[in-house]
């Protein structure tokens, strides 16, 4: 799959443009890395790919390998999953996406069972999200979209408040995602974090300076 940006511009305040004219094919094959130094655009670009944003010019396509439009849906983490959350119930906060989109209160009930079940959070359903740890929030944050079935799971700089251990068990969690078919935009500064990509993309002022493939967690496939 592919994310195909064409003529996007886009400002907070008219005098202050954050992209002018972006061209930019962003290719998803796992982990995808988009990188750059405060104020380069990350947020921004990750936020307009999810549709937390709109673009004032142009369009942003999803294409399959045959180029073919595809719905691209995607998932999108704040760098603080706190900030994600909306109930103070687990089990509730796990199925808020479907319940917002009408599914059936049995169909929506498995799925939550599933996910809770996969990150490990099913016995504490009926805890707060906020009794969590750092690292138990970001499963949780991330449970809450894959209830969805995204393709696409963007991470706002995720391991920002997460110790070592805790970074790499996060680290395999994405891998064992990546390996059910999940395409993955990870926002990081770390070298460590953009070394585990299969691609990188950094940005500058809001313009793209660097476009690689790297040999990292998941390869270019």
């Amino acid at each position: 799959m592919n994310i195909r940006l064409a003529g996007i511009g886009f400002a907070y305040r008219p005098d202050q443009p954050i992209f002018n004219n972006l061209n930019l094919t962003i290719p998803l094959a796992g982990w995808t890395v988009l990188t750059g130094d405060c104020g380069a655009g990350k947020t921004t670009l990750a936020k307009l790919i999810a549709g937390l944003l709109k673009p004032d010019t142009g369009s942003i396509r999803f294409e399959d390998n045959e180029g073919r439009e595809s719905p691209g849906t995607v998932g999108y983490l704040f760098q603080n999953p706190d900030d994600q959350f909306v109930h103070f119930n687990i089990g509730r906060e796990a199925a808020f996406n479907l319940e917002n989109r009408g599914v059936h209160p049995t169909v929506l009930q498995q799925a939550v069972q599933r996910v809770l079940k996969n990150c490990g959070l099913h016995d504490r359903r009926d805890d707060s999200p906020h009794d969590l740890s750092g690292g138990e929030k970001q499963k949780l944050a991330i449970a809450d979209w894959l209830v969805s079935q995204p393709q696409i799971l963007i991470l706002d700089e995720p391991t920002a408040f997460l110790d070592i251990p805790t970074r790499y068990d996060l680290y395999q969690n994405i891998r064992n995602l990546i390996a059910t078919g999940l395409r993955i935009i990870w926002i990081t500064q770390d070298e460590t974090e953009i070394a585990l990509a299969g691609h990188v993309i950094e940005l500058e002022r809001g313009r793209p300076v660097r476009l690689s493939s790297n040999q990292g967690i998941c390869p270019v496939a």
